[in-house]
C-alpha cells in the first residue's frame, strides 16, 4: 500500500471510529432519557399530581415500557419504504415507536424477504390494519434502473450484481413508464426510442409506477394470507414533505395528497399516463398546485382510525 493510501486509510479509520463513538453516546443518552422519565414518573406517582406538567407529552415509557420491561409489539400498520436516509417514516406520518412495523429496502421493492416480513406482521400482529408501500422522489434505485434501461450495462462484479437484482425488479415499472411516455411523444410516434426519452420525466413517472406496482404485488400476496387487509401506496416528495398519489378517479393528470389504494395491475398504465400528463404541465412536483385537489378523504379516514387508541379502535 502506498504512503498516501495508508494515510487515507488511517483517516478513514479515525472518522469511522468517531462515528461509532457518536452512535454509542447517542444510545447512552437514549437510556438516560428513559431513566430520567421513569424517575420523574415514579416521583409524580408517589408525591402529588402537581408535577404532571413536567412529564413529557410523548414519552418513551409509554412506547417502550420501563427499563427492565419488554412490551409486546402492537403496530397498527406496516410500511414498506425505501432505505433512504431522507425519508423519516415515523416522523412523516407523525407516528411513534411500536406504532409502525417498518420494512425498508432500496427502491421499496417487494422482495421475497420483504413479503416474508409482511406475512409475519399480518399473521402474528393482530392490530395491523393496513399496509403502505412508500416510494419517494429522488430515489437512487429508480434513477439507476432508468439509467440501466436507457443504457444497458453488463454486470461486472458481485457487488454490482447484487444491486442489479434490485434494478431488475424495478425495470418493469420503468418499461411501463417509458411506453406511456413514448405514446405521448410526437418524436417517437408510439415507439419506444430510448435515446428520445426525457430522462427526468421517465424517472418521475417510474417512481410513481414502481410504488403502485409494488403495492399491487403486496396486495396480491396478502390475499393469500389468513387475514386480508388493505394496501395503500404513495410517493413522498422530498421537496414538499408531502405524500402523493395519482388520481385514478378523474384521470386528468392530477396528483392527490395522501395515500391511494393499491391499483389493479391493469391500472399501472393509467398511473403512468397521469404522471406523464402532470409532468407535461409541471416542471417539478409543486406542492402549491396540489391544494386545489384536496386530500383523499378515504385515506384520511383510514389514518384517523389507525391513530385512535386501542379502545376506540376495537369498537
Amino acid at each position: 500500500m502506498k504512503p498516501s493510501q495508508l494515510s487515507d486509510a488511517c483517516q478513514c479509520s479515525k472518522a469511522c471510529q468517531c462515528i461509532k463513538e457518536v452512535l454509542n453516546h447517542g444510545n447512552m443518552e437514549f437510556v438516560e432519557a428513559i431513566r430520567r422519565e421513569q424517575q420523574l414518573l415514579e416521583t409524580t406517582n408517589s408525591e402529588n399530581d402537581s408535577e404532571k406538567s413536567r412529564l413529557p407529552e410523548t414519552g418513551y415509557i409509554k412506547q417502550l415500557g420501563r427499563l427492565g420491561e419488554t412490551l409486546q409489539q402492537s403496530p397498527k400498520t406496516v410500511v414498506l419504504a425505501c432505505s433512504d436516509a431522507r425519508v423519516p417514516v415515523l416522523d412523516l406520518f407523525q407516528r411513534r415507536a411500536n406504532e409502525v412495523f417498518e420494512i425498508q429496502l432500496e427502491g421499496n421493492v417487494a422482495s421475497t424477504e420483504c413479503l416474508g416480513s409482511i406475512s409475519y406482521a399480518v399473521e402474528h400482529l393482530p392490530k395491523i390494519e393496513g399496509i403502505v408501500v412508500l416510494g419517494h422522489t429522488g430515489c437512487g434505485a429508480i434513477t439507476a434502473a432508468v439509467d440501466q434501461y436507457l443504457s444497458p450495462q453488463l454486470e461486472a462484479t458481485t457487488v454490482e450484481g447484487s444491486i442489479m437484482s434490485l434494478i431488475r425488479t424495478i425495470i418493469p415499472s420503468v418499461d411501463i413508464a417509458a411506453s406511456v411516455l413514448a405514446m405521448n411523444s410526437p418524436s417517437t410516434q408510439g415507439t419506444v426510442l430510448r435515446d428520445a426519452l426525457d430522462r427526468r420525466k421517465l424517472i418521475g413517472t417510474a417512481t410513481f409506477v414502481n410504488a403502485a406496482a409494488m403495492a399491487w404485488k403486496v396486495q396480491a400476496f396478502v390475499r393469500g394470507l389468513r387475514r386480508n387487509i388493505p394496501v395503500w401506496y404513495g410517493v413522498y416528495d422530498l421537496a414538499s414533505c408531502r405524500i402523493l398519489h395519482a388520481d385514478l378517479d378523474r384521470r386528468d393528470g392530477s396528483l392527490l395528497f395522501g395515500l391511494g389504494d393499491a391499483p389493479h395491475v391493469t391500472e399501472l398504465n393509467e398511473v403512468a399516463q397521469i404522471l406523464v400528463m402532470y409532468l407535461q404541465k409541471m416542471n417539478h412536483f409543486d406542492a402549491a398546485k396540489f391544494s386545489t385537489n384536496g386530500h383523499n378523504l378515504q385515506t384520511t379516514a383510514a389514518w384517523e382510525k389507525l391513530s385512535m387508541g386501542d379502545t376506540a379502535s376495537a369498537t
